[in-house]
């Protein structure tokens, strides 16, 4: 009967995901392991998943057949070695591409580079530049993840990967950095085609807490390490949060330079509160040491498991009372003509974030039959009333302009001229803007408000 809409103009916009992940113990499952996403992302997210130090052969992680909806996971292992690997039990994160800001300004950086490049201590080492799309105040907490198979010619984890693959990165700065393929001592295989690698980059020191789709409250941090994580033979480095959690947090890494000649890449050896335990590891390929000399890395850490939709998530709503009629007044009133009749837009926000501060409008397109109300004669405080009473938290907006149309929304400059009762049978539309911000979702639920009008049926 009455078509609602709502425009507002948000300042970011981009889901985010982090979750918990068990790989299957290849020994005894041995295929990929699948993982569906707490919550279908709009657009193919990028896959980041830590390999942990369960095992004790060397191990990477792979990803492969990213979607909106899942991805899949595997231990691979370099030539040396078997294939087959003991189940880790880890973290991943996933987001969509973009040039993200979260509320506070911290700043997100996602997107994805294919490259051919590669680093092999026996081979050649060739590098791949790229710049963030928007430089950072300082270096961030950078990981990555290749996302692709491309180049796979082994059959994991029936056999070793080949080529085995992880990312190196150098030159971390504000604005840029140099990725490569990292081969580190294994040989066996070719890099024929490009490889997609996923990168993920937040502001280093951050500490951000907000509420995902399913209320739950989360915590997010990151760090840039300094430059101290040794190899898996030199033991485990423990690198802090920023701030302590309440409990052991979902986290992903990777390492930010190479400064071994040997290359190398980053397990988890140890998680707890208040900090991360990282180690460099290496192939057996060549030789049996897996000693390395000191190494940055990124970490990114979650309070709690969660899909987050960093937008703004409007719904609308219509209803109507029928408030009075000429036959029966207030008691038991029926919608016939000269009918007064209550109706109420109810706007809810599930995002994660708010609008920006003032960029709400809600728009009501009227059917004929109706007279609008444009006085406060007919509606205490009107002639539109926001009502909040019923959200979980405070909506934080209330009235601002309210504008009228008679080219049922074409325009909105009409001036109304109420009769004696206070209605105007020639509106046809109504546009309210907002003043102030409208929360985002909260541990008690979205927030809400309606717009109460009053009508004439004529």
């Amino acid at each position: 009967m009455i078509a609602s809409a709502c425009i507002a103009v948000p300042a970011w916009a981009f889901e985010m995901e982090m979750g918990s992940v068990t790989i299957n113990d290849t020994f005894t499952v041995p295929t990929w392991t699948s993982v569906s996403f707490l919550d279908a992302f709009d657009t193919r997210p990028i896959v980041l998943v830590l390999p942990t130090n369960q095992g004790s052969d060397p191990a990477t992680v792979r990803v492969r057949n990213v979607t909106t909806t899942g991805f899949e996971v595997l231990q691979v292992e370099p030539n040396a070695n078997d294939g087959p690997h003991v189940a880790m039990n880890t973290s991943y994160l996933a987001i969509e591409p973009g040039d993200h800001v979260l509320a506070d300004g911290t700043r997100i950086a996602a997107l994805e580079v294919s490259t051919t490049a590669f680093a092999s201590r026996f081979i050649s080492v060739t590098w791949q530049g790229v710049s963030f799309p928007t430089p950072f105040s300082a270096a961030p907490a950078l990981v990555t993840q290749i996302q692709t198979m491309a180049n796979e010619t082994g059959t994991p984890p029936a056999t070793s990967s080949i080529p085995f693959l992880d990312v190196g990165v150098q030159n971390l700065g504000p604005a840029s950095f140099d990725v490569t393929l990292e081969r580190a001592e294994s040989i066996a295989g070719l890099i024929a085609y490009p490889e997609r690698i996923g990168i993920v980059a937040i502001d280093s020191g951050t500490n951000y807490t907000f509420v995902d789709s399913f209320n739950t409250s989360v915590q997010l941090q990151a760090l840039a390490t300094p430059d101290n994580i040794t190899g898996w033979g030199n033991g485990c480095i423990v690198n802090n949060y920023p701030v302590a959690f309440t409990a052991t947090p979902l986290s992903v890494a990777s390492q930010t330079r190479r400064d071994g000649n040997n290359g190398g890449w980053i397990r988890r050896c140890s998680e707890s509160a208040t900090g991360l335990g990282l180690t460099v590891d290496e192939d057996i390929d060549n030789d049996s040491e897996r000693n390395h000399t000191t190494e940055a890395a990124g970490i990114i850490a979650a309070s709690a498991a969660f899909h987050a939709n960093f937008d703004v998530d409007l719904t609308v709503q219509k209803s109507f009372t029928t408030i009075s009629d000429p036959i029966n007044g207030g008691s038991g009133p029926l919608s016939i003509p000269q009918a007064i009749i209550e109706y109420r837009v109810a706007v809810e926000n599930r995002g994660s974030i708010s609008p920006d501060d003032s960029s709400l409008t809600v728009v009501d397109v009227l059917p004929d039959e109706l007279a609008v109300c444009v006085t406060a004669a007919c509606l205490a405080g009107g002639p539109v009333v926001l009502d909040d009473s019923g959200s979980p938290v405070p909506s934080g907006v209330t009235i601002g302009l309210v504008e009228y149309s008679d080219d049922g929304g074409a325009s909105y400059s009409y001036s109304p001229v109420p009769d004696a009762d206070g209605f105007d049978p020639l509106v046809n539309a109504v546009r309210v803007t907002l003043n102030g911000t409208f929360s985002s979702i909260s541990t008690s639920g979205p927030p809400s408000f309606e717009l109460v009008l009053a009508a004439r049926v004529e």
